[in-house]
């Protein structure tokens, strides 16, 4: 038995995608051309977040001022994080397809509603509120069926392309929509941007409805309140009693918890106003190359060593950030965007692997759960560590959270030697 065998024979189940023949002939083709246009749908909704996201915050501070404008957008991010195993219990109960059909449908009508509201009434601080709720709450929805539905759509052996392929587009999508953001909101305002984030979520439901799954069609089920706690209490005990998955779990959490707090406000920690530009560019070069070697040469049968590398040199370079030198910092954050974007490709791409079709979507839930709890962890650590360490103790603990994800992973024999081929038939 293979290191991947072991886990994916735990997590199998109805619906895991058995061996297809000529599937490694098939390793060097394109990409199907639905899963692209649903990719580039994705990096337009994306795009239209980001701006939607830039003038509803100039929006609510020239309404509601600083306070009350930072208040709202933090609670307004709560209900994500509420939501998101209940999202992934009705993904899989409902299927996946629907789901993401399903809420980017609610999005486009919240956002052209919402302009309309707006037009009219002006915008209100409840309004918006009220939107800022239903947006997060429908990304909480989309999120883990996103991530269910995507080794449905791909044969196996292009799963790792394909997530890397749909990470870029959404990340550029986001990039772009940041830079282009305040001058498109002052363009436009506040209505122009919503409709045009509200037509980007329907061109995105159209893309999901033109995607064709690779196994059975997907189940129909109707989703009964009263059982979402028992299926969310299902998944989870599907994560815990697996060794392999749980760890990847855990160690995707704290791979994001090391490199939260000096990613985001390390930033200016670590360089000051001037290099702080600086250190974000090679943050982005280093994670735009990860994402190109991951397309071009994809993580096969060493992709658990790959992993187990991504942690070490993390560990090191959140060390060399100790040193207060900006030329080392460069370097280090440069190389911190390489190493953690391929990390986390192969661990979204094991989960997903070993996650049984019928679960997917709760496990996928939970990890989505890891990571984004991760970013407001690590940057209410790293303040308080500062203050009470100084900033070259600070990332030396920060080291040593990487240290520990790394022991974990060398510990699960599993998921350090886990490949990312498909199976073959003995």
């Amino acid at each position: 038995m293979t290191a991947v065998e072991e886990p994916r024979t735990e997590a199998a189940g109805p619906g895991v995608a058995a061996v297809t023949p000529g599937a490694e002939a098939s390793a060097g083709k394109a990409l199907p051309a639905p899963f692209l246009g649903l990719v580039a749908a994705m990096g337009l909704s994306s795009f239209g977040d980001a701006v939607w996201l830039i003038a509803l915050s100039v929006t609510l501070v020239g309404t509601a001022g600083p306070a009350l404008a930072g208040l709202v957008l933090a609670l307004g991010s709560l209900p994500k994080v509420l939501t998101l195993l209940v999202g992934g219990a009705v993904a899989d109960r409902t299927g996946p397809r629907r789901v993401l059909i399903t809420t980017d449908l609610v999005r486009a009508g919240a956002m052209l509603g919402g302009a309309a509201a707006v037009l009219v009434a002006g915008p209100s601080v409840p309004l918006l509120a009220g939107l800022i709720v239903v947006m997060a709450v429908a990304s909480a929805f989309f999120i883990p069926a996103s991530d269910a539905l995507r080794p449905n759509l791909l044969p196996a052996e292009h799963l790792v392309r394909g997530n890397a392929v749909y990470l870029a587009a959404v990340r550029g999508g986001q990039a772009a929509g940041g830079a282009l953001g305040s001058w498109l909101a002052g363009l436009g305002g506040l209505v122009t941007v919503a409709v045009v984030n509200g037509v980007s979520f329907a061109v995105s439901a159209v893309a999901a409805g033109n995607t064709k799954t690779l196994t059975s069609k997907e189940p129909r089920q109707r989703v009964k309140l009263r059982q979402l706690g028992k299926e969310i209490a299902e998944g989870a005990r599907y994560v815990a009693r697996r060794p392999a998955l749980r760890t990847a779990m855990i160690v995707t959490g704290l791979l994001e918890l090391s490199g939260a707090g000096p990613i985001n406000l390390g930033l200016v920690l670590l360089g000051g106003n001037q290099g702080a530009g600086w250190l974000l560019t090679a943050m982005t070069l280093g994670a735009s190359l990860a994402f190109v070697v991951s397309v071009k040469w994809p993580p096969r049968e060493k992709a658990g060593r790959l992993a187990t590398a991504g942690l070490a040199a993390q560990a090191g370079c959140l060390a060399l950030l100790a040193t207060g030198n900006l030329a080392v910092g460069i370097a280090a954050f440069f190389t911190l965007g390489l190493v953690a974007g391929l990390t986390a490709l192969v661990l979204v791409s094991l989960a997903q692997r070993w996650s049984a079709k019928e679960m997917r979507g709760r496990v996928m839930s939970i990890l989505a759960l890891f990571t984004l709890a991760a970013t407001p962890v690590g940057n209410l650590l790293i303040g308080v560590l500062v203050e009470a360490l100084g900033v070259p103790l600070t990332m030396f603990a920060h080291a040593a959270v990487a240290l520990v994800a790394l022991a974990l992973l060398v510990a699960t024999p599993a998921l350090g030697r886990a490949a990312l081929t498909e199976e073959k038939k003995s």
